[in-house]
């Protein structure tokens, strides 16, 4: 089993970003269950985001977040980018509320990460798309997928971009790694 702070390292390895501060110490740690044939390890109602699961990914996102020192605020929205979950850690940034649901949101209405998305619309397949109406090009929305289908999208927001996308890419495979 990888604990977080191992996908911590993991994914700061396969995303590129710049090494993390030094972690806070925390003896706290979310064991990430083996992978099993049916999505037993999280909850779902006729196929949908539950509140349950949603507490799960931000747990796992604030868990992150507490081991490179940052104050987060995480959504997470279903299928339909309607918010399912919305937690805010002590002393987060009040502007972080509406920037991590609009990366949430983002996540899945355009099917990608929001970094990937930023990019995108620089010359890529997303050519002049810009912020607004829900929409945020900033890194730290990423889709919540297993397979070819994605069942919602989580946003994080309080830490520099490279931190954002660290954690919110950490708790998005945390979620496809149980959910298989």
């Amino acid at each position: 089993m990888k604990t977080i702070e191992e996908l911590v390292a993991q994914v700061a390895k396969n995303i590129g970003a710049d090494k993390p501060s030094a972690p806070k110490p925390k003896t706290a740690e979310i064991p990430v269950p083996v992978k099993t044939e049916s999505a037993k390890d999280f909850t779902y109602k006729n196929g949908k985001m539950t509140l349950d699961t949603a507490k799960k990914i931000a747990e796992a996102a604030v868990i992150a977040a507490e081991k490179i020192g940052v104050k987060i605020v995480v959504a997470v929205c279903g299928e339909g980018a309607n918010l399912v979950l919305l937690n805010a850690m002590d002393d987060s940034y009040i502007a972080s509320v509406k920037a991590a649901q609009d990366k949430a949101y983002t996540a899945v209405a355009l099917k990608m990460p929001t970094h990937t998305a930023l990019k995108e619309s620089r010359g890529g397949a997303l050519d002049g798309l810009t912020n607004g109406n829900g929409i945020l090009l900033l890194g730290g929305g990423f889709p919540l997928e297993s397979g070819n289908k994605i069942y919602g999208g989580i946003g994080v927001s309080g830490g520099t971009k490279d931190e954002d996308t660290l954690i919110a890419a950490v708790a998005s495979q945390y979620f496809g790694m149980c959910f298989k």
